[in-house]
């Protein structure tokens, strides 16, 4: 499965993360805001589809960081990281996530994220904050 993620930071440099829905498979923990690419469809279609789905926000620019693999058991997923770092809108919680947070990139460790959100944390330090 391919799902294509973003880091999406603001003026300050803060990151956005999502809190997943308690019900949801990793319920409770925090995310980046991202989603399935649909068949057929180019990650970078898919980045600006979800964001807009899932923070509503309106992707304007964006740099593509590397993928990362993970096996949650049987399933492996890819995850295409892409650092959104410019948009509009505000952002919000449109598909029944807990909550959402701006935070230093420094903080992210403060937070419970699915492991593969581990492996983009620190693809994220290595290419963007090095």
């Amino acid at each position: 499965m391919k799902v294509a993620v973003a880091i999406v930071t603001d003026e300050h440099q803060k990151v956005l993360i999502t809190q997943r829905a308690q019900l949801a498979p990793h319920g409770g923990l925090w995310e980046f805001p991202g989603g399935k690419l649909e068949p057929n469809e180019l990650a970078s279609s898919a980045l600006i589809r979800e964001i807009k789905e899932e923070v509503g926000l309106e992707v304007l620019s964006y740099d593509y960081l590397g993928e990362v693999q993970h096996a949650y058991g049987q399933n492996v997923i890819s995850l295409l990281v892409y650092h959104v770092y410019d948009y509009s809108g505000d952002a919000v919680c449109l598909e029944a996530q807990m909550g959402l947070c701006w935070v230093d990139v420094d903080s992210l460790g403060e937070f419970s994220f699915p492991a593969a959100n581990l492996e983009i944390i620190e693809l994220f330090k290595a290419r963007v904050t090095a």
